[in-house]
Formats: C-alpha cells, structure tokens, sequence
C-alpha cells in the first residue's frame, strides 16, 4: 500500500513556512489520515474524507475547524521514503499550497 506511515513535510501557508506530520493509514482497502498540526495551530482539528490511493498517489478531501464548512482538497505522490503533494483550496480560487520535502519518519 502506498505511503503508509508517518511522514514529516514543509508547507509552505501564506506569509508563513511550517512543517506538519502526518501519520497514514490503511485498514482493509480504507485509507485515514492522522495530521498532527504544528505547535502554533494546535487547537485546529482537522477532518479527512473520501481519501482513496490511484498508484504513488493518495488524494483526498478535508476541513479544518478554523474554517468550518470550508472543503480543501489533498492530494500527496510518493516515492520510496519521499513525498511531494499539494493542498488546493477551492474556497479560495484554487489556491495551491505546495506539500514539500517529505520524508517518511516512522513506520
């Protein structure tokens, strides 16, 4: 199964340059996502939802409490222990918010 475990990436949100950690899983076909925000936007919960793999990449949809109702869509590609992707939110003209240097930290 592609890119499963636990990955620490760049991204890269407006004015600001963050690294997030994402643990990710997969139980009989099913896909989740367990994303650990960075300290300064700890109390933001996230939402993960139709996340499905189509070969190295796994896509899939989301909301952040700090925008309620807001949708964002994820999609990451992997690589080995590698990973690059993109976070596009269509609630702000399909804003491309580039996922880089990922690395896979753990199993």
């Amino acid at each position: 199964m592609v890119g499963i475990g636990k990955w620490s990436a760049k991204i890269h949100v407006l004015f600001m340059n963050l690294e997030g950690i994402v643990e990710i899983r997969e139980q009989d076909g099913q896909y989740s996502f367990d994303f650990t925000p960075p300290e300064r936007f700890k109390e933001v919960k996230f939402r993960y939802f139709d996340v499905h793999a189509d070969g190295d990449t796994i896509y899939g949809k989301g909301e952040a409490s700090a925008f309620p109702g807001k949708i964002f869509d994820v999609e990451a590609t992997f690589s080995g222990d590698t990973m690059t992707g993109k976070i596009v939110l269509p609630f702000m003209g399909n804003k491309e918010i580039p996922i880089l240097d990922g690395h896979k930290i753990g199993d």
